[in-house]
């Protein structure tokens, strides 16, 4: 069976204040507003309920060239001041690099409040203008407590916290 190409259809967008480098720097987020489209306003019932959701977004200005991209080092910790040294370059899907063969986001907000198809966001890692394709509530059953990671990712952390302090996502 040949696998078909797949099309996806945006349910919002994303809007913040920011230039690309403030939101490329910014280490845990910044503020902005996802609008989501008129046409699927009624989805977003309930939503206001959750301290958090998950947003899936498709990274838009992500080239040709850098889709093709397999391996990588993690430049942005580095930008931030963050040692690589030893720290090995590893395959894109071991990352949350952007630079990847579909660009799709996923990332968890803390939802501030709702004002009808707006939803007010605190933590977004997402440039002006990037296309939402799907919102879910984030719960407890999605917080995994015994996980694996490898070697260099417990290296990472460690040097992250000693440069930018205690990030609420570690």
């Amino acid at each position: 069976m040949a696998l078909e190409e797949v099309r996806l259809k945006p349910i919002g967008v994303v809007h913040v204040d920011v230039d690309d480098n403030t939101v490329k720097s910014s280490w845990e987020g910044v503020r902005g507003v996802i609008e989501v489209f008129p046409e699927y306003e009624e989805g977003l019932d309930g939503i206001e309920e959750f301290s958090h959701i998950i947003i899936i977004a498709y990274l838009h200005k992500v080239t040709e060239e850098q889709r093709r991209v397999l391996k990588v080092r993690h430049r942005r910790l580095e930008r931030l001041g963050v040692d690589l040294t030893g720290i090995p370059e590893v395959g894109v899907f071991c990352t949350d690099s952007p630079h990847r063969p579909n660009p799709i986001a996923i990332s968890i907000v803390e939802l501030i409040e709702r004002k009808g198809r707006f939803l007010h966001v605190q933590g977004l890692d997402l440039f002006n203008g990037t296309p939402v394709l799907d919102i879910k509530g984030y719960d407890k059953t999605r917080c995994i407590q015994d996980i694996r990671v490898p070697w260099w990712l417990e290296e990472l952390e460690k040097r992250v916290r000693k440069v930018l302090g205690e990030p609420k996502f570690l």
